[in-house]
């Protein structure tokens, strides 16, 4: 297996870039989520078209707000989990219903047979109250800061091109 080379300077960006939220840790893991015990979060670089489609286009519907950069909304999204913990974890009922659902909203996907019907469940997924809070955090934190990311966003950029640079043969 190929060694990945520069991902901790990227991590080290992203953490920089994000500091202000205290966040301990970036990993690049292929997957999109905030682990609240270990205060980290994991990203991917992988595009998932589809999904990005369909979360974009949840935003758009919900937000009235058309993403610009998909990357960006969806790592605020994870850091608008750890600034909305407390108003989920303060509900014992909030936090099981969505955890509940999740669950399900997994096993339904498993067995989806058709992009429609997985369309359906992303959309109760992204409404899920755990969703539906990080994302308009990260909606309304764009709005207020959006010079402040155009210049986040070209370090991450900058860190990015010098990733792939070292992993392209």
């Amino acid at each position: 297996m190929a060694k990945v080379k520069g991902i901790t300077k990227l991590n080290k960006a992203l953490a920089v870039a994000f500091g202000e939220f205290g966040i301990d840790k970036f990993v690049m893991n292929g997957d999109w989520a905030y682990y609240p015990e270990d205060n980290k979060i994991t990203y991917s670089l992988i595009d998932n078209k589809i999904e990005d489609i369909w979360f974009n286009e949840f935003v758009k519907k919900r937000f009235g707000y058309k993403v610009k950069n998909t990357f960006m909304i969806t790592v605020l999204h994870e850091i608008g989990h750890k600034m909305t913990l407390d108003d989920i974890y303060e509900s014992d009922t909030v936090y099981e219903f969505c955890e509940a659902e999740k669950e399900r909203i997994s096993k339904d996907m498993e067995n989806a047979k058709s992009d429609k019907e997985s369309k359906k469940l992303e959309f109760q997924y992204f409404a899920l109250p755990d969703e539906i809070i990080a994302t308009k955090w990260a909606v309304d934190y764009i709005k207020e800061h959006e010079e402040e990311l155009e210049e986040i966003w070209q370090n991450i950029q900058n860190a990015l091109v010098e990733f792939y640079a070292k992993n392209i043969d």
